[in-house]
């Protein structure tokens, strides 16, 4: 899904186009049996040994999730915080419970290899970030022929505990990849957060983002345009309507801020922490959501002698929807000024404000969509079509970005992938992509894919 932000044993926010996680995360075992509309073969095959034993997990009554469950090759869906603590399998099966408790835990363990054969060489081996695409001029655009590496650093493990205590549902989470953007491993960590009913701290997915509008790409980055941002949440939510086949919820957080400017403005300054409202409503459907975010996004002076500050501001629609309960479409559109720290062909750069040719700070606009179709030939063989587009406004800022600086880009992915036994996944994808810079050269990419991957 994402970029991702390098991630290493000092666990910072991790923002698109530098990290290792993506808009793909790992999972706790998730069997199907789906709720209004969802594939019963589309659950999470994240089982372990006992998995087919069910425990007494009706105690905590857990409300059963009602979007479908894409078993994305990350399991980010099985991973994600819900508001109401709704489960793809409310049984947990899989989970043991603690003697003489109402505790119940999962280890979950996913091993994945990918092996890729890129027409030139990029700056990341192992994720196809179209911004980093070398274009007419740079190193590697005229590259003397395709470039293959392996990697299994987007293998994962997870431990999930669940109880019921007088506040509400709890839920505590670690999971942890090793991805990097290359081959090599790294300490990645993709969750640690608790939650207790309606209120979640920790480290997880930006309330800004909506993990089940992520499509199933096999590539560990996805579209340009997503959404993709893991730090320090504080949050809480509220539902505001909820019966069997329809759900809806308010949620409110306060997020890790990190202002993404060139060093040539000067020293970032984080004055507030981001604020961000979401609201969301599903059902058998699919679903819809709708985020805004507001963020302080400054700079300072080498010698601190002097600030600048603007308002950054942004707003992400998203959502899903069920096609005949056996097809998914998929959609993002973000747009708003100051935010691109929070999309993944801009996160971890220098996108979110530079200074002007006058010498003023300007927050930098930007616009972005993606679409994907995930398409169920059989119970076990689907296929996504995935497009993103994204640009942004940055004419003004050449002084401060240089002529190098990312203006536009374009992503598109097509694959097919299997489910042939419980637990496995083997795919096949193809890739393209373009990117364009400030100077108005360009330069494109393609990637053929193949992974495999088993999670228990």
């Amino acid at each position: 899904m994402a970029a991702l932000c390098g991630f290493g044993l000092d666990a910072g926010a991790q923002s698109p186009s530098s990290h290792p996680s993506k808009p793909h995360e790992s999972s706790s075992g998730q069997d199907s049996g789906r709720a209004s509309g969802s594939d019963p073969h589309s659950g999470s095959d994240t089982s372990s040994n006992p998995s087919d034993q069910t425990s007494d997990a009706h105690e905590l009554n857990l409300p059963e999730l009602l979007v479908r469950d894409l078993r994305l090759p990350t399991n980010i869906q099985a991973f994600a915080p819900r508001p109401d603590h709704a489960a793809s399998d409310t049984a947990l099966k899989g989970f043991v419970e603690v003697p003489g408790t109402k505790i119940f835990f999962k280890l979950g363990i996913g091993a994945t290899t990918a092996l890729a054969v890129t027409s030139k060489a990029l700056s990341s081996d192992t994720w196809f970030t179209t911004s980093a695409i070398p274009v007419r001029g740079q190193p590697n655009f005229d590259s003397p022929g395709p470039q293959s590496t392996a990697t299994a650093n987007q293998s994962d493990i997870s431990l999930e505990m669940r109880s019921k205590t007088e506040l509400g549902p709890l839920k505590v989470l670690f999971n942890t990849s090793f991805a990097q953007a290359h081959p090599s491993f790294g300490f990645h960590p993709n969750f640690a957060y608790a939650q207790l009913g309606g209120a979640l701290a920790g480290f997880t997915d930006s309330t800004f983002a909506d993990v089940d509008a992520y499509p199933k790409t096999l590539d560990f980055e996805g579209p340009n345009a997503l959404v993709f941002s893991k730090h320090a949440v504080i949050r809480y939510s509220h539902t505001l309507g909820r019966n069997q086949k329809h759900r809806s919820h308010l949620s409110f957080a306060l997020e890790q801020p990190g202002t993404n400017a060139p060093s040539s403005a000067g020293q970032v300054r984080n004055l507030l922490p981001d604020g961000v409202v979401a609201w969301r409503a599903e059902g058998g459907w699919g679903h819809l959501q709708l985020a805004g975010l507001v963020r302080a996004v400054g700079i300072q002076s080498q010698n601190n002698d002097n600030s600048q500050t603007v308002l950054g501001i942004g707003g992400n629609l998203t959502g899903a929807y069920h096609l005949f309960h056996k097809h998914t479409l998929q959609f993002g559109v973000s747009g708003g000024q100051g935010i691109g720290a929070y999309l993944n062909d801009t996160g971890g750069g220098q996108y979110d404000a530079a200074l002007d040719r006058s010498g003023a700070l300007k927050a930098i606009p930007l616009l972005g969509a993606y679409a994907g179709l995930n398409w169920s030939w059989t119970h076990n063989l689907t296929s996504t079509a995935t497009y993103g587009w994204l640009k942004l406004w940055d004419d003004d800022f050449d002084a401060s970005l240089g002529t190098t600086g990312f203006h536009r880009s374009q992503y598109a992915a097509l694959n097919l992938v299997a489910h042939p036994i419980k637990g496995l996944l083997v795919g096949i994808e193809g890739l393209w992509g373009y990117n364009r810079i400030l100077g108005g050269r360009s330069g494109q990419a393609v990637r053929g894919q193949v992974t495999f991957q088993y999670r228990f």
